[in-house]
């Protein structure tokens, strides 16, 4: 009975794959820290000054970045309206009528200009009208 007294049941419902990658991804944090400072320790002034400021302005673009895929996702994925059904305009068609002789031959010289035939009557057909 005393040795019931002293055992403690320790339940987690947490799955085992989530408690590991939250102690990779802890290892993976202290390890980068580490080695920052490291680094850091034996970088210039100047060449730290330019790493700070990289991060300082790639950290809220990259965020911009993703809100705007987030964004881009977003509106892909919305329903779209269904076009209203279209209708076809009518279409006119002009058929001309050759005339005889429309264009007569001045001397075969391509940089001549035809003579041309008076005007003749036009025909209309409309098209797609009911």
């Amino acid at each position: 009975m005393r040795r019931r007294e002293r055992e403690v049941i320790y339940k987690d419902e947490t799955p085992m794959g989530a408690r590991l990658t939250r102690f990779v991804a802890l290892l993976f944090a202290v390890a980068g820290i580490g080695g920052g400072a490291i680094v850091a320790a034996r970088f210039s002034a100047e060449t730290l000054a330019l790493i700070v400021g990289l991060l300082i302005a790639g950290i809220p673009l990259l965020a911009i970045v993703a809100l705007l895929g987030f964004v881009a996702i977003k509106v892909s994925a919305r329903p779209r309206n269904e076009p209203q059904q279209m209708t076809i305009p009518p279409i006119i068609m002009q058929i001309p009528q050759a005339p005889q002789n429309a264009i007569t031959d001045n001397g075969g010289y391509p940089w001549d200009i035809p003579h041309r035939q008076p005007a003749t009557a036009r025909t209309w057909d409309v098209l797609g009208e009911d």
